[in-house]
């Protein structure tokens, strides 16, 4: 059924990458995006000694701040006449249109940060066909099939168009496949700012029973601290760990922001939490995992209480380039009874969530 799109496949795109890395050493660069994909790519670009100037955004609040060591500036304040401006955005096209038509000349769209990590690697798509089938035959509904597909094209060709006519909205809570109800027990990994939860709150009228949180990073988890303080502490507990396959400590970078991952050589150490040894008489209904790419660990450290009590999982499935087909097949492999569901919640390639129910 997908058979189509490994025919568009061009396996010299790949070079493109080079060519673009290429075209940036030597160049002042200023990235348009100061948010968790400027920040990465600003590292990347940093080890391939590119030398970047400013960081551009939007957001007056941001303008005058400091990301990664970069000042960020506003569109009008770039001064820096013969430089590159990146677009480091999850979909590029509306801001690279409106600097074209505003006259800038040297505009690059690249994603930097998603190609480093594989996503526009179409070797990868060709060598997992057999999985990616697997995957699409396997899938509860149409819209899931066209969510797969566009993802796909998408990452076959780099047109960004595929993407449009996908974008669900509710992420999370997608009432065409589930309901909530007032007697769940929410596990929010990767709660982040605290969010998520608000939303848990909203969608279920304020009626539940309990809510598991876990947030490594500390600055993060101080803002659901604030954020949650008027929650009971009687039906919410928070934990300044990550969710993983086992109890213990790990390496990590905290940013603050999306940025933050799970890393061996990063500078922060956090706690790890296997979620089967902290469950009580709480059981867990509903399962949520934005964690960074540590999704598959901490599925494993689960095993037990999925089995046990069969959650619904909404699971993200674009931190790593093969999540898209690995997580639902490891969802399946573990747990044979769920149906799966995709849903995708972004114009770019971030925000794809794979739902079990």
């Amino acid at each position: 059924m997908v058979k189509h799109i490994f025919d568009m496949c061009n396996v010299e795109e790949a070079e493109k990458y080079n060519d673009i890395i290429s075209s940036l050493q030597g160049r002042n660069v200023v990235l348009y995006g100061a948010g968790g994909i400027g920040f990465i790519t600003s590292n990347i670009l940093k080890d391939k000694a590119c030398n970047i100037c400013n960081f551009i955004d939007d957001d007056k609040a941001k303008q005058g701040t400091y990301v990664n060591g970069i000042k960020v500036v506003a569109l009008e304040d770039v001064c820096v006449e013969d430089a590159i401006i990146l677009i480091c955005l999850p979909n590029p096209m509306e801001v690279y249109n409106r600097l074209i038509g505003l006259g800038y000349k040297s505009v690059k769209y690249y994603p930097i940060m998603m190609s480093e990590k594989g996503f526009y690697d179409v070797s990868l798509l060709i060598e997992n066909q057999n999985k990616i089938e697997s995957v699409f035959n396997l899938l509860a509904d149409d819209l899931s099939k066209l969510v797969l597909s566009n993802i796909l094209k998408h990452r076959a060709t780099m047109d960004f168009t595929y993407l449009n006519s996908i974008v669900s909205q509710n992420q999370y809570f997608p009432n065409d496949i589930f309901i909530l109800n007032d007697k769940e027990c929410f596990v929010d990994g990767g709660a982040y700012n605290g969010e998520t939860i608000a939303a848990f709150i909203d969608e279920t009228n304020n009626k539940f029973r309990y809510i598991y949180a876990f947030e490594p990073d500390l600055l993060n988890y101080n803002k659901i601290k604030e954020t949650t303080k008027n929650i009971d502490s009687n039906i919410l507990k928070l934990f300044n760990a990550g969710l993983y396959s086992k109890t213990g400590e790990i390496g990590f970078n905290s940013n603050g922001n999306s940025a933050s991952s799970i890393c061996e050589t990063g500078k922060d150490i956090i706690s790890l939490i296997k979620l089967d040894e902290v469950v009580g008489d709480n059981k867990p209904t509903y399962i949520k995992l934005d964690i960074e790419g540590a999704e598959e660990e901490a599925l494993y450290g689960m095993r037990d209480t999925i089995s046990r009590y069969c959650p619904k999982l909404a699971i993200s499935i674009y931190h790593k380039a093969a999540d898209l087909w690995e997580l639902p097949l490891l969802i399946l492999k573990l747990f044979p009874s769920y149906k799966i569901y995709m849903r995708h919640y972004s114009n770019g390639l971030h925000e794809t969530v794979c739902y079990a129910i």
